[in-house]
């Protein structure tokens, strides 16, 4: 059988930092020999990219990954990432406030670009996602999801209901719906039926989409992560979002919704981020604390 790994033994330097990174050690240094691999576990490349990553030499060529195609240089310039990563952190907020300014295409496409450098808990990336960049079609979807969460609020006063849809989501997840997702709906339904307030998608000019294939494997950390990335794009493209956890509920649940974003048969909407043109500056950041911290 071919090996899916391929030396150039003319120029390996034989440093062993590929066998060091491979995280399932297929590849082995042997002091007489170089780097070898190891046969048993060639079945475990997921071409993660590693190994040619790190090699000084570009002396290792896996099947499906090329140097010219699926790799760039880094800068070199290392010094100032600390300080650069930090104040993103400590100067990003949640942005629910919008400028009524729709975000450019271009600025889309980096966040997009972004988000495909998220980490994959297994590659391929299997995430998908959906940018809406029409704000006529976001204030589309509002009468949909009022009538779902108004149906949802019901549901919830039925002791029966209750139950099952407790069975359904799990103890900790209805347990979130209980203490923080009723008291918000029967708080705020009345203003946004008459549309007093917009608390689903907050007047944003575009929105994320992720998607899982329910074919898959269990992607939902890897979207989580991909969230993330969207996060600090927009911050470092002078662009806001927030996690809005209320959507994808909805879109699952309402076949109208489904149809509006088109959303394929086989696809689960997982997450969802509204994005845009923040409305107002902040001063301060806020400090938060972690339930426990724990050293051993």
């Amino acid at each position: 059988m071919d090996n899916n790994i391929t030396f150039n033994t003319e120029i390996c330097k034989k440093c062993g930092l590929c066998a060091e990174v491979c995280p399932n050690k297929i590849i082995l240094k042997d002091n007489e020999h170089g780097m070898v691999l190891r046969p048993e576990r060639m079945h475990l490349c997921f071409q993660c990219g590693q190994c040619m990553s790190i090699c000084p030499v570009k002396s290792i060529n896996i099947r499906g990954l090329s140097y010219t195609k699926d790799f760039f240089d880094l800068p070199e310039d290392e010094g100032s990432y600390k300080n650069m990563f930090f104040n993103m952190l400590y100067t990003r907020r949640a942005i629910r406030n919008f400028q009524d300014k729709p975000v450019p295409k271009d600025l889309l496409e980096e966040i997009v670009r972004a988000i495909s450098f998220a980490p994959p808990g297994f590659p391929p990336l299997k995430t998908r996602i959906i940018v809406v960049q029409d704000s006529n079609l976001i204030k589309k979807a509002m009468p949909y999801m009022v009538e779902f969460y108004d149906y949802f609020v019901r549901l919830m006063g039925n002791p029966l209901m209750r139950f099952f849809i407790k069975k359904e989501v799990g103890k900790q997840k209805f347990k979130t719906l209980k203490n923080h997702l009723m008291p918000l709906l029967k708080t705020k339904l009345p203003d946004i039926k008459s549309g007093g307030e917009d608390a689903f998608t907050r007047n944003a000019p575009a929105m994320i989409l992720f998607l899982a294939d329910s074919n898959d494997e269990d992607i939902k950390a890897d979207i989580y992560i991909t969230a993330t990335y969207v996060f600090l794009a927009a911050h470092a493209l002078g662009l806001g979002g927030s996690v809005m956890d209320i959507i994808p509920p909805a879109i699952e649940k309402k076949t109208e919704l489904r149809k509006l974003f088109n959303i394929p048969d086989n696809c689960n909407v997982v997450a969802s981020i509204i994005v845009g043109y923040p409305k107002y500056t902040y001063q301060r950041g806020i400090k938060r604390r972690l339930k426990s911290v724990e050293w051993l």
